[in-house]
């Protein structure tokens, strides 16, 4: 029995698994050349004057497609001058199950605020009076995107 055609035949299926891989890679967008720069993030923490917050870039506020809703205090509830309500929408939660909420506190900047709910009724979130100020631009679509840039679940959005 003659070996030498197998082993022949084994050589030329490693070399065509090797040049596939490389075409896949290739065209998958790898290279080995460290050329091309990766593009800037979109989102980034910042310290600002309001603590820990998420600044977006344009581009990454349109990629998440972010719109905001105001708060606002509902008259004769509470003790100290009205509950804040917020879009329902508007409430994420925290890992440990904390709800919050993010507040735009500049131009692309958001910081979140965690929140005492008193009652969920509908598509309305019912604070603690204090909890927010009264017109507050809270996020409603992209909240939780900025939760998980905040919690370092993605490098950017």
């Amino acid at each position: 029995m003659n070996r030498r055609p197998a082993r022949h035949m084994t050589g030329r299926a490693a070399l065509a698994c090797a040049a596939a891989a490389a075409v896949a890679a290739t065209a998958a967008g790898c290279s080995s050349s460290g050329s091309t720069a990766s593009p800037p993030p979109t989102a980034q923490l910042e310290r600002t004057s309001h603590g820990l917050s998420v600044v977006l870039t344009p581009l990454g506020a349109q990629r998440i497609a972010l719109r905001t809703g105001q708060a606002t205090v509902v008259k004769g509830t509470g003790a100290a001058g009205g509950q804040v309500a917020v879009p329902y929408d508007a409430l994420v939660y925290e890992p440990a199950g904390e709800p919050a909420v993010y507040v735009a506190t500049g131009p692309l900047t958001y910081t979140r605020y965690l929140v005492p709910v008193t009652v969920i009724a509908g598509q309305t979130v019912y604070l603690k009076p204090g909890s927010l100020p009264a017109g507050a631009a809270v996020v409603t679509q992209g909240a939780e995107e900025l939760l998980g840039v905040q919690n370092g679940v993605g490098e950017e959005t």
